[in-house]
């Protein structure tokens, strides 16, 4: 009786075992898909190779886990991969046979920093209402409004914004550090003009720095360093005792030389070239180590005039 009962026990577990295994686990199906020919391994052992039949080879039953892949064909480099397996999943291995392509990689740092040629030069806002006109500068596409346009070379230029097959055109004179903003009134079908000279802000374009030694001038694109850093990260003033004091909007600019001269106590910064080294070869290796590029550095005509012959 006892040995009956045993038995009956046994057999309940083994099935409740059998239908458990069948709740958690359900097989997943892996395609691997390859041109026929190529040798596929599963955890380090051979299961067969791709045909065109089965487009590749298809492993099926898959049971929750990792597992290492790796497949060779002769001729070309094998190809390993790990592969995490979930429940009843579907999993496709693309093999792909690839030519190696040369890489042409540059074995010299480069640095690039820009020269502006020092022309007279204005700023030009373009706008519209509604939004997103599409604007043509001179004939050539600009995007769509609102867009700011500044180095514009001081001349005469014409500008169209289109809108829904609507039309404005306008043409005007761009004056050396004239400021135009130019709002382009669909709905009103008419562009209006405005125009600010900016000289007394912006102060000029471009600054030829020249001491008295009469050593070779620098050209100091002025106008383009002022809208990237602002009039405070070079200009300074000085207090009712001579001392310096850090700039505030408004204050009135000097000359560098009413401070660097040779009354200043400081022997590295009394004279315009050793203050102007100072602070731009200083602030030009500070920008090259933070965004990889930045005005010269080490060449003298990077800044100073050079003549042809020279």
């Amino acid at each position: 009786m006892m040995k009956k009962i045993f038995l009956s026990l046994l057999c309940s577990l083994v099935v409740m075992s059998v239908f458990s295994a069948q709740n958690i686990f359900a097989g997943s199906t892996l395609q691997i898909s390859a041109v026929p020919g190529v040798s596929i391994w599963l955890d380090k052992k051979l299961i067969g190779k791709t045909t065109r039949e089965q487009n590749g080879l298809l492993v099926t039953d898959l049971a929750p886990g990792e597992y290492a892949l790796k497949a060779s064909l002769p001729g070309y480099d094998t190809s390993e991969t790990l592969l995490t397996v979930g429940n009843n999943q579907s999993i496709e291995w693309r093999i792909i046979l690839a030519k190696p392509t040369m890489l042409v990689e540059d074995a010299v740092k480069r640095v690039d920093s820009s020269m502006f040629e020092a022309k007279p030069t204005g700023t030009v806002v373009l706008r519209s209402i509604p939004l997103n006109a599409e604007i043509f500068f001179n004939g050539e596409p600009m995007g769509l409004t609102d867009k700011k346009l500044t180095y514009v070379p001081a001349a005469e230029h014409t500008v169209k914004f289109v809108f829904q097959q609507q039309e404005l055109v306008e043409n005007f004179s761009l004056q050396p550090d004239e400021f135009i903003l130019l709002r382009a009134d669909i709905t009103a079908g008419k562009i209006v003009k405005e125009t600010v000279r900016i000289e007394s802000k912006m102060g000029p374009g471009v600054i030829k720095m020249q001491t008295s030694r009469k050593r070779k001038p620098a050209m100091f694109p002025h106008r383009r360093h002022q809208e990237m850093y602002g009039c405070a990260n070079c200009h300074h003033g000085r207090d009712s005792e001579g001392k310096k004091v850090p700039y505030t909007e408004g204050m009135e600019i000097q000359h560098c030389v009413t401070c660097h001269n040779q009354k200043m106590e400081n022997k590295k910064l009394n004279s315009l070239m050793l203050a102007s080294h100072t602070k731009c070869k200083g602030c030009h290796k500070k920008v090259v180590t933070e965004s990889g590029t930045a005005g010269p550095i080490a060449k003298c005509m990077g800044c100073h005039e050079v003549k042809e012959d020279e």
